[in-house]
């Protein structure tokens, strides 16, 4: 009678959205109905089997809460006292010459939008030559030689082999108090600063990021997991030390590096940031309602499936020259059938502008 009773009581109506469900309404009920059709058959037992066999043979993604190390004594807030909106900083990254362009548009972009923060560049002294650095600072990069930090287990299990430079991004939580900054951000070369985020470094926390996206659904719909292409954090070399010390001792899931392991350091510590401070371009391939909300607010946008200056044909000691990358950006804007025309060409905008402002610097470094 309950059953009968829930099939004829009125339903209430979603939010309006754009996605394609115009019957959703008709198909609850016909949901609710092939339910107790199934109860009949003996679905319960046919789930039950399945559940089971889920349980034990699907590997499950890593989450810190299924595998917790008390590894991080970091409080959770810092002491505010001493804070001066003067020693704050914008860290980037350069391991090879094929980003320094890239970096360089970075470096325009957060000058653009008036960002009040120093610019701070970590370069591997061995790998990035003296072309590539003088591109990065024709733009107003500082930049600052670190040494190479070499992945744990010797690179076992990595995903790619151009990963095993990732490691040494963990230097700027030393580099940052040596230089005598209290609050920074992080930003990796392959993202584009579209508005001004000085109130990031307001943030009162140690740490924080914004969740990881992918391109297709894992079994719960979304990961607690994050991104480490922008971070907030407060510089520290005895963070940084305790980093090092816990790199071969940690259990952590070797094949993204330094974001895995990341994410098993700062664990339940980390603050989730808007998708808004890393709009990492997946989420246009899960989305397109979500990600024409976010462009009305995106601070900073992640070129993490097509990057319009890189290939990963590139030799690492490549530095295209203006047109060249020009060609390249033109060639991705195809990609995907055209899906990310659009930050393509934000991306060679910023590129364009570069060039007018800082143009003859540039290219006397080649």
């Amino acid at each position: 009678m309950g059953f009968f009773k829930l099939l004829s009581s009125p339903q209430y109506e979603r939010l309006p959205t754009n996605a394609l469900h115009p019957k959703s309404r008709f198909t609850l009920n016909k949901s609710l109905l092939m339910y107790g059709m199934y109860g009949v058959l003996g679905i319960s037992t046919y789930t039950a089997i399945v559940l089971w066999c889920s349980h034990f043979f699907t590997k499950k993604p890593y989450s810190y809460l299924d595998n917790f190390e008390h590894i991080n004594n970091i409080p959770l807030v810092r002491d505010e006292r001493h804070w001066s909106s003067s020693s704050s900083a914008v860290f980037s990254s350069l391991y090879s010459d094929s980003f320094a362009l890239a970096v360089a548009v970075l470096g325009h972009s957060i000058r653009r939008a008036n960002v009040s923060a120093s610019m701070i560049l970590p370069y591997i002294e061995t790998q990035v030559s003296s072309k590539a650095l003088c591109i990065a600072q024709s733009v107003g990069w500082k930049t600052h030689p670190v040494g190479l930090i070499a992945p744990p287990r010797d690179g076992e299990d990595m995903a790619t082999p151009r990963f095993r430079d990732q490691y040494t991004k963990l230097n700027i939580w030393k580099l940052g108090e040596e230089l005598g900054f209290n609050s920074a951000v992080y930003m990796d070369a392959d993202t584009l600063v579209l508005r001004n985020f000085d109130e990031l470094f307001h943030f009162p926390w140690e740490f924080g990021a914004g969740l990881d996206v992918f391109p297709t659904k894992d079994a719960r719909g979304f990961s607690i997991n994050f991104n480490a292409g922008v971070l907030v954090f407060r510089p520290s070399q005895s963070t940084f030390e305790d980093m090092k010390s816990k790199l071969e001792t940690s259990n952590f899931p070797l094949a993204h590096a330094e974001q895995s392991f990341l994410n098993a350091y700062f664990g339940g510590k980390s603050v989730r940031l808007p998708f808004a401070y890393n709009a990492n371009m997946v989420i246009k391939q899960r989305s397109r309602e979500l990600w024409a909300e976010l462009t009305k607010e995106t601070r900073i946008l992640h070129y993490t499936l097509v990057k319009p200056f890189w290939h990963n044909k590139m030799p690492e000691e490549m530095i295209l020259t203006p047109e060249e990358l020009q060609a390249l950006a033109e060639t991705t804007e195809t990609r995907d059938g055209g899906l990310y025309r659009e930050e393509i060409r934000l991306w060679s905008n910023a590129f364009d502008r570069m060039m007018e402002d800082q143009g003859d610097a540039i290219n006397a470094c080649y």
